[in-house]
C-alpha cells in the first residue's frame, strides 16, 4: 500500500468516526432534552393528582358542612333575602 492510499484510508476512517461521534452526541442530547420535558410533565401530572386526591379526601367534610344546620339556615336566609321575604 502506498503512502497516498494509506493517508486516504486514515482520512476516511477519521471522517467516519467524527460523523458517528457527532450523530451519537446529538442523539444523546436529544434524549436528555426529551427526558427533561417528560419529567416536567410527570411532575405536573403528579401535582394535579395530589391536588384532586386532597379534594376528594376533604369532600366528605364539605358534605358534612353543607348538610349542617348552620349552612341550611344560612341558605334559607339567603333564599328569603333574594325573594324579598323576612
Amino acid at each position: 500500500m502506498t503512502q497516498e492510499k494509506m493517508r486516504k484510508v486514515i482520512t476516511a476512517c477519521v471522517s467516519a468516526a467524527t460523523v458517528l461521534i457527532v450523530f451519537l452526541l446529538s442523539f444523546l442530547i436529544y434524549q436528555g432534552i426529551s427526558m427533561a420535558i417528560l419529567d416536567k410533565k410527570i411532575a405536573k401530572a403528579q401535582g394535579e393528582v395530589a391536588y384532586w386526591t386532597e379534594r376528594v379526601e376533604t369532600a366528605e367534610n364539605d358534605l358534612d358542612y353543607y348538610e349542617s344546620e348552620f349552612y341550611l339556615n344560612w341558605a334559607l336566609q339567603e333564599l328569603n333575602a333574594l325573594q324579598g321575604k323576612k
